[in-house]
């Protein structure tokens, strides 16, 4: 239970409210703690600062602190807009994951509050005159922080919302999720595989909406099916669309239909932390968007297959999975299926790269390589893949010899190959 509620703790700290409320209060706590800093300083130090000094730095603060705002705000709708425009609106989420904004957007408004607080009280007769010497030497840090983060926020926007920015980050939570993955295939369930028969007296869980299965909790789902003896059998993995009414998952308790519904979010739409998948598609729509007729960025599309290949490279084979230990017996869940991982991604650029000679190249040879892979699986769904670009390439290229050029490439991989596995049998 204790996982379940840090999960659900990580995706409220990760929304761009949590941190402007988290620091809007911090601020409010730091004005009252001048009162309360105020008595226990030396007499002396009231006649150092004046209490217009600190007047005229908050004025200064909350007029200056409202504009910043009202620009960066403005600054962040013209670049979400512009990313999911310019490269595809699915990555308008990931964007939203950009602590650095929410972090410098959170300390803007929360000096705001800060000084607008101060300027209350201050009309009031709540702050004594040593209070006003501790809201002076506060108001100066809450300036030196509002500083720092302009210049913070002046970097940041050197690169926000770039093709490398962008893809850097989608790459990274893939990975991270992709690895994530690697470490608890099944999020540390066990596998619900094809040859697994079910209890003839499990009962059906229909799904109330139609939509993504965004997230699971398992913890939460083994607590409740380990208190009542049952078993939950999650039809869908993370990520599958379900229709409202189907069926996606079986339970062998009727207690456990409404947990089930409770910690199996369905939206509308997918989410990276527990699905890799959407990630490797949201690198294959920016790809695909850039071979459009109107951009014709045959550059990206290769820059996007890069980064697939190397998310999938850190797949491990049966071999080499680490020996994961069932943290949730009483919970079935679909393992990671490497084919449509790989043919997902790789087949959206295929088709839309068919007729661009340098991008198929390219797709060959990733392919190629991830044949190679340890995991016979999606080395199998490497091959099924690449075949399958080669033929669409070969009918859509307009000339003959960029036909010629790619069939030659394509045989000339082959026969590396073969010279491989012939010099290692010698």
């Amino acid at each position: 239970m204790l996982t379940s509620l840090l999960q659900r703790w990580h995706l409220i700290r990760a929304t761009l409210w949590f941190r402007v409320v988290g620091i809007s209060v911090l601020s409010i706590v730091a004005v009252l703690a001048a009162k309360l800093l105020g008595p226990v300083l030396p007499h002396e130090l009231d006649q150092w600062v004046g209490a217009q000094s600190a007047d005229q730095l908050l004025d200064i603060l909350s007029s200056s602190m409202l504009a910043v705002t009202t620009f960066s705000l403005s600054v962040m709708v013209t670049v979400y807009r512009s990313i999911s425009s310019q490269w595809t609106p699915r990555a308008h989420r990931i964007q939203l994951r950009d602590r650095a904004t929410q972090t410098v957007l959170a300390t803007f408004v929360g000096a705001f509050v800060y000084a607008l607080c101060s300027i209350v009280l201050r009309s009031t007769r709540f702050f004594a005159d040593r209070d006003i010497v501790v809201l002076f030497v506060m108001t100066l840090g809450v300036i030196v922080l509002v500083v720092v983060m302009i210049l913070r926020w002046l970097v940041r926007l050197q690169t926000m919302g770039s093709l490398s920015d962008i893809a850097g980050r989608i790459t990274d939570l893939t990975l991270g999720a992709f690895q994530g993955r690697m470490a608890a295939p099944c999020l540390g369930a066990r596998a619900l595989t094809s040859d697994l028969i079910l209890p003839e007296t499990v009962l059906e869980v229909h799904a109330p909406r139609s939509g993504y299965v965004e997230r699971v909790f398992p913890a939460a789902l083994q607590s409740h099916a380990k208190a009542c003896g049952g078993i939950v059998y999650l039809l869908k993995g993370v990520g599958d669309y379900v229709s409202r009414g189907e069926v996606f998952a079986q339970v062998t308790d009727a207690s456990l239909e409404s947990v089930v519904l409770g910690n199996v979010h369905i939206g509308s739409m997918r989410d990276i932390e527990q699905d890799p998948g959407f990630g490797l598609h949201v690198l294959a729509e920016i790809g695909s968007k850039a071979l459009s007729q109107g951009i014709n960025d045959g550059g990206t599309a290769i820059d996007m297959i890069d980064r697939i290949t190397r998310v999938l490279e850190s797949w491990l084979a049966p071999q080499e999975a680490p020996a994961e230990a069932e943290r949730y017996p009483n919970v079935y869940l679909p393992p990671l299926d490497p084919a449509p991982l790989v043919a997902d991604p790789f087949g959206l650029i295929a088709r839309d790269g068919a007729a661009v000679l340098e991008v198929q190249m390219v797709l060959q040879s990733r392919l190629f390589g991830l044949e190679h892979h340890p995991d016979p699986d999606l080395a199998a769904a490497a091959r099924h893949t690449r075949e399958e670009a080669l033929v669409r390439a070969t009918e859509a290229l307009p000339y003959a010899v960029d036909r010629d050029r790619l069939a030659e490439h394509a045989e000339g991989m082959g026969r590396r190959s073969w010279g491989e596995e012939a010099a290692t049998e010698v």
